[in-house]
């Protein structure tokens, strides 16, 4: 039985959840990662493998990780599963810092030139999400994040670029619905797309580290697309080799609760 004291206090008032990959990006009805690892600590002492069905961002991963414990989750939303998949590469600080400083040169000196190649994607409603130099801009900047030179810088530059995307737009970015800014709030609304993206880079690159230092080498995650409503494939789960599941199950969508598809929605166009 788990100990009693450890279970008496699960509000987790003042506790930092945006701690190490944690950072990386907001997205709804996200799990507290010390509800996740404490429920490791106490119902998965000895695992081996951890799985999630509903992953969301990956919290529980990461928090199976730094617990040496390697991880399945699997999740719907490519939005979720990019952002899963980064807070839980094993990345060299070292080789990442190296891709950053590539990217910042690639944005100095190509900059939000013109760039032939650098066009918005066909979104739903440009003109009421974006104004035409944002777009600009976010077009460039996707631009060279697609010449990245490995597929972990890659996935970490697009993780800071969705956030990006969503500050940049009309969006009112309080809410995880899309509900426009005002009139009056556009006109005077000249997001610096540029500065906004470096920042979250800045952050994100400070958690990758904190991660890479805090988790043992030999725990892995694996971020899946299966829809485990329909069962879990034996190739990624084989019977009987799952030690704990720990999940959030989804709350529904825009219609009923939590507007997961919303809230994804400008990002997973641009991406």
């Amino acid at each position: 039985m788990p100990d009693a004291s450890a279970m008496s206090d699960w509000d987790f008032r003042g506790a930092d959840t945006k701690r190490l990959t944690h950072c990386f990006h907001p997205y709804p009805a996200m799990m507290i990662p010390q509800i996740a690892g404490r429920l490791i600590d106490v119902y998965g002492r000895g695992a081996r493998l951890l799985l999630d069905p509903y992953c969301g961002t990956g919290t529980s991963l990461v928090e199976a990780n730094l617990r040496d414990v390697s991880a399945v989750g699997s999740d719907l939303n490519p939005l979720a599963r990019l952002i899963a998949s980064a807070k839980t590469a094993r990345v060299s600080p070292a080789k990442m810092a190296r891709r950053l400083r590539e990217m910042k040169s690639r944005l100095l000196h190509g900059g939000f030139g013109d760039i032939p190649e650098a066009e918005p994607p066909a979104l739903r409603n440009p003109d009421f999400w974006f104004s035409p130099e944002t777009r600009r801009k976010l077009a460039a900047v996707k631009f060279h994040i697609d010449r990245a030179r490995d597929d972990d810088a890659r996935k970490f530059f697009l993780v800071a670029f969705s956030e990006t995307v969503r500050e940049c737009s009309y969006t009112r970015n309080g809410e995880f619905k899309l509900y426009r800014m005002t009139e009056l709030q556009r006109e005077k609304f000249r997001p610096d797309v540029f500065g906004v993206f470096a920042a979250k880079l800045e952050r994100n690159f400070a958690g990758l580290r904190g991660f890479a230092e805090a988790a043992p080498n030999g725990a892995r995650a694996r971020v899946c697309d299966f829809n485990s409503v329909f069962g879990i494939p034996a190739d990624i789960a084989p019977p009987e080799s799952v030690d704990i599941v720990v999940t959030s199950p989804p709350y529904g969508d825009s219609g009923t609760t939590v507007a997961y598809g919303q809230f994804s929605r400008l990002a997973n166009e641009w991406l």
